[in-house]
């Protein structure tokens, strides 16, 4: 008897063998809302290879679908949501949709089907494209700095909208000023579907020197978080996940320094920070590798691995701080169980990192100095590729797409466990409030807290409709200090919220409403 399938046996099982562990597609999502009888109807088909049953929840946003606190003001769906769900077309879900009827506002919703099975990692890392991540550099390669090369810069930009948009992720388009320029961090969300709060960001710097093409910087680390993005924002994820290209890093982490002032929404946590800074250089050569004074000292354990291998500049490096050590952990394991050929070197920096400047250079170390967990993974910069910073930093010929793509892996496998992804599916679908005609906009809120009087902030409210608001307060690092339901009526303004004495430092009070949040960030001075 032979030991081997009949071919088209064989072919029957492989099929279904590749089919056991797909994920459930929602399709045809479609949106009716009556606020006349204040429902909301929605129509979808879903589809399980396994046809195992599904778990059904429904989200509704206010703000293009960045976040999804308007949930918490409505009902439980009715119909096919909830668990279990047998797969199949024409399905439906009704909400009440009360809380809605005095917001001026066109709606997301979203919904989500998880088949509550284990997700396969190895199945998902093995579909990054190193062909797709060199076709992606191409288009990055050249000067992309508001000086020098503002045309490709922009063009750039607009490569970053679109991918994240084309993906179906919200975009937010986070500006600030530096030396009387606009710079402009692009980032392309995905809302946690339980635990939103919690943040989990995959980033690099899009910007270049004034001269360099930066192909290997940082347009190795730009498309690496465009590929982990396509592949990321096909499936649901308990926490949020974040893809950011952060603009005018080579001018002092301009952009990452201003997402951490008020790019944050109040209240989220950042689980932690992949930053891509130069991944694509890699040589085999011995004493390819230059070690940085002092890294003996520093790293005696990783000084003794590099040497071991000849000073070969053939790793990726892992660097974390103390704070950082389990992220960097999760790295680790992540590229050992799903990506074996990769070398990887991990360093642990004492304390916040300042103890080795070297290793603040890039967008991770702003997290680093707000006791934030943060990693950057590098190829080393200067230290192996001799074309950093200069015309010559371009693709042909210098960079190993292998190897770039196999720190991708290990960042997917990392990124995708730590943000808890779900085995599902997702789809979202629009509506507007058409109930009447509103007079006034939308509310407008603000915030004033003044030192003398220390156990109080004042809310200020304009233009609202009676309801009701609930502003958090949370301390810089996104831990929830207080939270307060306060009952706003037309005929005030302002509202004295107590509060707990608070140290000094920066806090963020976040306000939701039926309309969205508003996040406003004061200082204790005292």
């Amino acid at each position: 008897m032979s030991r081997f399938l009949p071919f088209p046996l064989f072919c029957f099982f492989a099929t279904v063998m590749a089919a056991q562990n797909e994920a459930p597609v929602v399709s045809n999502l479609a949106a009716s809302a009556d606020w006349m009888n204040k429902t909301l109807t929605l129509t979808y088909d879903v589809a399980d290879a396994e046809n195992d049953p599904l778990e059904i929840s429904v989200g509704i946003s206010g703000d293009g679908g960045e976040t999804y606190s308007l949930t918490s003001l409505l009902p439980q769906p009715s119909g096919d949501a909830g668990f279990p769900v047998s797969p199949g077309t024409g399905r439906t879900v009704t909400l009440d949709i009360s809380a809605l009827t005095a917001i001026q506002s066109v709606f997301t919703v979203r919904l989500v089907a998880d088949d509550k099975k284990d997700f396969d990692f190895q199945q998902l890392v093995d579909e990054v494209d190193s062909t797709r991540l060199r076709a992606d550099l191409e288009f990055v390669e050249g000067i992309r700095h508001r000086m020098t090369g503002l045309t490709h810069l922009n063009e750039m930009r607009d490569s970053l909208r679109n991918h994240f948009s084309g993906l179906g992720l919200p975009l937010n388009e986070h500006t600030f000023l530096y030396s009387g320029a606009t710079g402009r961090n692009i980032i392309g969300s995905s809302p946690g579907t339980s635990s939103a709060e919690k943040v989990v960001i995959v980033d690099a710097h899009y910007d270049t020197m004034k001269i360099a093409p930066g192909a290997d910087d940082n347009g190795s680390g730009t498309v690496g978080v465009m590929e982990i993005a396509r592949l990321l924002s096909r499936y649901p994820a308990k926490k949020t996940l974040r893809f950011i290209g952060f603009d005018m890093e080579e001018d002092g982490l301009r952009g990452s320094i201003a997402y951490l002032t008020n790019g944050l929404l109040a209240g989220e946590q950042v689980e932690g920070v992949f930053n891509f800074e130069m991944i694509g250089y890699y040589s085999e050569q011995p004493n390819s590798q230059e070690i940085p004074p002092g890294f003996n000292i520093l790293f005696p354990d990783a000084t003794t691995q590099i040497a071991a291998n000849q000073n070969r500049g053939d790793f990726i490096t892992n660097v974390a701080n103390t704070g950082s050590s389990p992220l960097g952990l999760l790295f680790n394991s992540s590229a050992q169980q799903y990506v074996p050929n990769l070398k990887v070197v991990p360093l642990v920096v004492p304390g916040n990192g300042t103890i080795a400047p070297d290793l603040l250079r890039s967008d991770h170390a702003p997290f680093w100095l707000a006791n934030m967990p943060a990693l950057m993974l590098t190829d080393g910069a200067d230290f192996r590729n001799n074309c950093y910073h200069t015309a010559q930093d371009t693709l042909d010929g210098k960079l190993n797409f292998t190897f770039m793509s196999n720190v991708v892996k290990a960042t997917l496998a990392a990124a995708a466990q730590l943000a808890d992804i779900q085995h599902g599916g997702w789809a979202t679908a629009t509506f507007e409030n058409t109930v009447g005609t509103f007079e006034t906009p939308a509310c407008r809120f603000g915030i004033r807290y003044n030192d003398r009087f220390p156990d109080r902030i004042t809310l200020f409210a304009d233009r609202c409709l009676l309801q009701e608001v609930s502003v958090g307060i949370s301390d810089g690092k996104g831990v929830l200090v207080c939270e307060k339901a306060v009952r706003l009526n037309e005929t005030e303004h302002d509202y004295s919220i107590s509060v707990p004495i608070l140290p000094p430092g920066m806090y963020f009070a976040t306000i939701h409403w039926p309309g969205g949040v508003f996040t406003e960030k004061f200082v204790v001075s005292r």
